[in-house]
């Protein structure tokens, strides 16, 4: 009876330790395989780029445009090359690093009582990394904001009670940060343009949903984005990455507290950012 058990746990041993190299394979020619993707677009942007050289040595009459079209492309699918990124994180993986963070989040609000207004707030002092923005959660409804040295604690307790709540780092300050470092416009601090700049952004650039509609109403200072598809299940979690890149971006661009709340609608999600 031992020796079958015995038996028994070695095979599972080996079915586990087989399975591991298969996704560790799948992995490999995963990554591989985006990284010849980008390899190839390098590759046919230099292509571009000598056959815009090459043209504008045929032809005069249209040289400097040629030249200029040549040189970027060589510019591009030589930047394009040597950027390729040599690791690719699965959206697996995102959606268990946000799940210990909007459990910690859920726990606090319900714990302490907080109300459920998001509320991105810029301040002066800039951390190690991210954008100077604090997400802070009052504990009342008809909440006042507190001072930047209050928002600099975890626990936010002033002497007044309609400014108390929690204050921390948002999910997307780092994000928000790469993406005012790529974007090769200044962030903009006009609401239209803005909502164009951050949707792009989560769509083409970090590729967290599938598509983002914006609608402002600048009157009212309100813009609301409607979200198909995405990386993260739970669209309204406590400081839900999308969520939370378009509030603390709009905080950033427009410099002034943005409350930004969250809904699911159909086939959709909307974010409704308010200023």
């Amino acid at each position: 009876m031992d020796d079958a058990s015995d038996l028994d746990r070695d095979e599972l041993t080996a079915v586990v330790e087989e399975l591991r190299a298969e996704n560790r394979r799948l992995r490999e020619e995963y990554a591989r395989a985006r990284r010849s993707e980008y390899r190839r677009s390098a590759v046919a942007l230099a292509v571009l780029g000598i056959v815009g050289v090459a043209g504008g040595v045929l032809f005069p009459v249209a040289r400097e445009v040629l030249l200029v079209l040549g040189a970027v492309g060589l510019f591009g699918g030589v930047l394009t090359w040597y950027l390729t990124p040599e690791r690719f994180v699965t959206a697996t993986v995102g959606q268990s690093v946000y799940e210990a963070v909007a459990e910690t989040g859920a726990a606090l609000r319900d714990e302490l009582g907080l109300a459920d207004p998001s509320v991105y707030v810029p301040v002066d002092r800039d951390g190690e990394s991210g954008v100077p923005v604090r997400l802070f959660v009052p504990q009342s409804p008809g909440y006042d904001l507190p001072d930047d040295e209050a928002l600099s604690s975890l626990f936010v307790l002033p002497d007044s009670a309609d400014r108390r709540g929690i204050a921390v780092r948002p999910t997307a300050a780092r994000l928000v940060r790469e993406f005012e470092q790529a974007t090769t416009e200044p962030v903009a601090d006009d609401p239209g343009t803005l909502v164009t700049q951050v949707g792009d952004a989560v769509v083409e650039q970090f590729e967290l949903v599938d598509a983002a509609d914006p609608e402002v109403h600048a009157d009212d200072r309100r813009a609301t984005v409607a979200i198909r598809g995405g990386v993260y299940d739970d669209a309204t979690g406590f400081d839900q990455p999308v969520a939370s890149f378009f509030g603390t971006a709009f905080a950033l661009g427009l410099d002034r507290p943005v409350s930004v709340e969250v809904a699911d609608a159909d086939d959709r999600t909307l974010v409704t950012c308010e200023w």
